[in-house]
């Protein structure tokens, strides 16, 4: 009887054991945290509106013709990179213009209907 109890006695301390380094495992367990989500894009110094019209080489938006740089980066909502093809009429935009310019865009995310 005393070499049952004995090995329940230890059969009981690893499973604690066991129990308690899972525990610890969970603790250190990889989790979502603020540096794993996508961070907001930067909109500081954006306009917001809406794309009123589109021509072969500018568009307007809110009834104020502009037109791209050379080097413009089209962005959806997600920070995926578009191409022109899609600025069409009725597109919600945010957009940042060129240094020293009131028409050239160099930056602007389209807010795509999903």
């Amino acid at each position: 009887m005393m070499k049952l109890n004995r090995k329940n006695a230890w059969n009981r301390k690893v499973a604690y054991a066991v129990a308690l380094g899972i525990v610890a495992m969970v603790g250190l367990a990889p989790r979502t945290t603020c540096a794993d989500q996508q961070p907001p894009m930067m909109t500081v110094g954006y306009q917001s509106g809406m794309i009123t019209g589109v021509y072969e080489t500018t568009f307007q938006i809110d009834h104020r013709t502009y037109s791209l740089t050379p080097d413009a980066v089209l962005l959806d909502r997600h920070g995926d990179e578009l191409n022109v093809g899609y600025l069409r009429m009725d597109i919600e935009v945010k957009f940042h213009l060129q240094k020293d310019s009131k028409d050239k865009i160099d930056r602007m995310i389209l807010f795509l209907p999903e």
